[in-house]
């Protein structure tokens, strides 16, 4: 597998950690916890907290060593950015309701897919199918399911490290989130990126926690409709390509369709690359 889940205990609750600026036995730079929107709030309840995010951007050298103890700690690092007015410069989080992790364990890959598929590709009676088979080629109506995994072509955390530095700007901020791997942050954080295509975040985790075991992804940038993956067991062969990008279009078909055109143009982009980046409108 290429996602080794690692063995270490927090040695003490992430949150309450990130309450007094520290993660694990690391000091953190200024920052701020988010919680929930208060507009999602009732009377006499408290806002939960979410995330801790940065007030300046972080050196790469911090998300490299913030990486690399996240399994002590229980935190994951990320960049947030955001261009909304919702956090000003940060990222959108807390406006659907945050689920627990536990919901992610109730799907599997091939269930999301397919149901994402199926309805993508639901015939009207009046206008027939929602896509054409040339878009959808060399598949076609029916789902085909998962791609094998891919072949390691380097370190899955070196890699994540090595892209991680070309993300970084003045807009983007360091984040860290309960979570021991960056496939869950989707769900936990309350990210609304998607809301267009599915109403809540579980299953996308779940597709991305299979990426992070077949294709050494990792998660290393979020924004309020866009997500940045290092990927460190690219398909290099055209037909295994075309496969994940099946994949890509039930995850975020607007990327695909809208930016390629079809499912096959797309896999030819994604050939080897070892950076996956999605949109959602």
């Amino acid at each position: 597998m290429l996602w080794e889940e690692r063995q270490g205990e927090a040695t003490a609750d992430p949150m309450a950690m990130l309450r007094i600026g520290f993660a694990g036995n690391r000091e953190l730079p200024a920052g701020e916890l988010l919680t929930e929107q208060s507009t999602r709030i009732g009377d006499g309840q408290d806002a939960g907290p979410l995330c801790w995010i940065s007030k300046e951007p972080p050196s790469a050298q911090l998300l490299a060593t913030l990486r690399a103890e996240s399994g002590n700690n229980g935190l994951w690092p990320l960049l947030l950015v955001d261009d909304t007015e919702i956090y000003g410069e940060r990222c959108t989080v807390g406006v659907v309701a945050p689920e627990p992790r536990a919901h992610i364990d109730k799907w599997h890959v091939e269930q999301v897919m397919s149901r994402i598929w199926d309805g993508l590709c639901q015939v009207d009676s009046d206008l027939g199918p929602a896509y054409d088979l040339e878009s959808l080629a060399p598949f076609d109506h029916t789902c085909p399911g998962p791609a094998p995994a891919g072949d390691l072509l380097a370190d899955a955390n070196v890699l994540a490290n090595q892209l991680t530095q070309r993300l970084l700007n003045e807009q983007t901020r360091l984040g860290l989130v309960p979570a021991p791997r960056g496939s869950d942050v989707l769900t936990v954080l309350g990210w609304s990126g998607a809301t267009n295509h599915v109403s809540r975040c579980a299953g996308l985790s779940a597709m991305l926690r299979s990426w992070e075991e077949r294709f050494g992804a990792r998660v290393l940038r979020l924004g309020p409709d866009r997500l940045d993956l290092s990927v460190a067991a690219p398909p290099t062969r055209r037909g295994h390509a075309a496969a994940v990008a099946a994949e890509h279009w039930t995850f975020a078909p607007d990327r695909v369709m809208q930016d390629s055109g079809s499912i096959a143009s797309y896999a030819e982009e994604i050939r080897g690359g070892r950076q996956w980046s999605f949109w959602w409108d």
